[in-house]
Parts: structure tokens; C-alpha cells; sequence
């Protein structure tokens, strides 16, 4: 996970520095402020999940070009998707997507690019080769630059590609085993925004073990979390579910349980919650009823919680 904050450079050398930092990135472009007289903003992350290349990006007063030039030199092609939170102006082969309310917008590496974003926005990016898509040219070329944030997949992969995005530090095995499910479920929004059903069918069914368990893993705190509550977000019914998580041998309220008590566990060792409650951390963790929460945790661990919290961490053993 790499990091880069221009407000760190002094004002004058902003502009250089940009244009530095946009001739690195995994797509080499130019960028300069897009009104001189202003100072660019431009703060941006980005990760590798084995060769899929996802980053989040707040910038302001922007301007980025890719020349054609440039993008002949790409050994690989690629596809870019962007995901906007506003205004931000996305141009190529003679297409064009500014809507003011964010969009969300595939291009290619290899055609000659223009990108502009007057006012602060952030966006989402996932870069992929166009081989590990495995889709016509033309089926492609026909999806290339327009707004398919508003296919039915699209809610669905916006959260996909924000959640990738903010997962904490993960093994270089760990963020590699997200790659193909990533793939799987972009091939399906492509096809379904190009109106192909039959080809979006097979890559949205096979990712949607992974979906559900990143979905768990961002919301295993909530204490409404239940079957009906996911079976509901996905759109299938509950036995359709619990016949997913078997495949992948979960049991839906023991991996609920064992995270929570696995989270509170962590907290508790966590130096900066010293002055917080055993209460406190127990409901955040997703426990609403504190006594169920202490047996479950003596249950796991061998001891209560403050009991835990008082241990020598050699004395844990985890």
C-alpha cells in the first residue's frame, strides 16, 4: 500500500511534483493544475491485489492527459474503471462523461485520455489487463467511457471497489485471492451494462461467496446481522445462502460469534481503549447483551474479559 499527499510539498513545487508523481502511476499520464492562478490538491493511495491495481484518490483544481503517444507505448492493454464522487470530467476517442453527480466510467490505457476535476472529488480507480477480462473488443469498445454506475450491478461494485480500497494491511497471498473474485464480478457489470444477461451470469454467481464474506467482514459488528439481513442485501433466499456459506464451510452464527469475540478480544489489548469500558468495547464489537458477551468470551479465551485485559500478552497465547 503506497501513499502520496502533495499538500506535504510547498506550494510552489506542487505542480512539478504532480506531474512527477502522475508519471508513475500504473497508467503513466501528465497532470498540472487545471487553472494555474489556483493550487492543485492531490492525495491518492493505491494497492496491488496481485495484478489488479485499485487506489482512491481526492483531488481539486485538476487537469490529467495522456497523449496517444504515450499510451502506444503500453506493452499491455489495460482497463481502467473510475468511480467519481462529483464532478469529474472523463474524455476519449471523441466520448466525453462530466456528469456533476459522480459516474462511474471504464476507459482504455491505450487510447489517448483527458481528465479534469475543476472541484475537490474523490474517486476510486480499479486497473486491470484486458486479457484477464476475457471479453470481445467490441463488446468493450461499445461500454468505453459511459456512466454504467446506473446498471443493476453497479451500487454492488461501487461498494465492492471502495471496501477493496479500505481493507487494512493484508498478506500478499491475502490481497491475491481477491484478484479473481474482483475480475469476476467487473466482468459481470461490464456484460450486464452491455445488455449481455448470458455472459454476466456465470462471473456474478461464481464471486458470490467472496461478496458475502467481505460484506460479513464489514458489518460483523452490526448487531442486527443475521441471515435474513444478508440474504435480503443479495437478493437470494435464505437456503440459497446458507448452501454458499457451506461450500465454503461457514457456519453463519459461529463465524459471527468467533470475529466478534475475536475484534473485542483485540481491543482490549489495545492501549489506546484503556479507559474504555469492557461495556463499551463489547457493544461495538457487535454485543448487545454484555453477560452473553462474558460467557462467550470465558468460553473462548479461558478467562473474562478484564481478567484478559490484565494478562501479559506472552499469557495469551494468540
Amino acid at each position: 500500500m503506497r501513499h502520496f499527499n502533495l499538500t506535504d510539498a510547498e506550494p510552489s513545487l506542487r505542480a512539478d511534483i504532480l506531474d512527477e508523481a502522475a508519471r508513475a502511476c500504473s497508467v503513466p499520464f501528465r497532470a498540472r493544475p487545471a487553472d494555474r492562478g489556483r493550487l492543485v490538491r492531490f492525495r491518492h493511495m493505491d494497492r496491488y491485489f496481485g495484478g489488479l491495481n485499485v487506489t482512491r484518490t481526492r483531488l481539486g483544481n485538476f487537469y490529467g492527459f495522456r497523449s496517444a503517444s504515450l499510451a502506444r507505448r503500453d506493452d499491455e492493454p489495460r482497463l481502467i474503471l473510475t468511480i467519481s464522487s462529483g464532478a469529474y470530467r472523463i474524455e476519449q476517442d471523441d466520448r466525453l462523461d462530466r456528469r456533476p453527480s459522480g459516474s462511474m466510467v471504464p476507459y482504455s490505457s491505450r487510447g489517448a485520455l483527458r481528465l479534469q476535476a475543476d472541484e475537490p472529488v474523490e474517486a476510486w480507480s480499479l486497473t486491470v489487463a484486458l486479457s484477464e477480462l476475457g471479453l470481445p473488443h467490441l463488446f468493450l469498445r461499445d461500454v468505453m467511457v459511459r456512466n454504467i454506475g446506473e446498471s443493476p450491478l453497479g451500487p454492488m461494485f461501487r461498494r465492492h471497489v471502495t471496501d477493496l480500497a479500505g481493507l487494512p494491511e493484508l498478506s500478499d497471498a491475502q490481497a491475491a485471492s481477491l484478484a479473481d473474485p474482483t475480475i469476476g464480478l467487473l466482468r459481470a457489470l461490464l456484460t450486464t451494462a452491455g445488455g449481455d444477461e448470458f455472459l454476466s451470469r456465470q462471473p456474478l454467481s461464481q464471486t458470490l461467496g467472496t461478496r458475502i464474506m467481505m460484506f460479513l467482514r464489514e458489518h460483523v459488528t452490526d448487531p442486527g446481522m443475521s441471515a435474513d439481513l444478508l440474504a435480503a442485501h443479495f437478493g437470494i433466499s435464505k437456503r440459497y445462502l446458507y448452501a454458499v456459506l457451506a461450500r465454503m464451510d461457514v457456519s453463519l452464527g459461529d463465524w459471527i460469534r468467533t470475529e466478534r469475540l475475536h475484534r473485542a478480544a483485540r481491543a482490549l489489548t489495545n492501549p489506546a481503549n484503556a479507559l474504555v469500558s469492557v461495556a463499551a468495547i463489547a457493544r461495538t464489537s457487535g454485543f448487545s447483551d454484555h453477560s452473553s458477551f462474558a460467557r462467550a468470551f470465558k468460553q473462548r479465551y479461558g478467562c473474562t474479559p478484564t481478567r484478559w485485559r490484565e494478562l501479559d500478552p506472552s499469557a495469551r497465547g494468540v
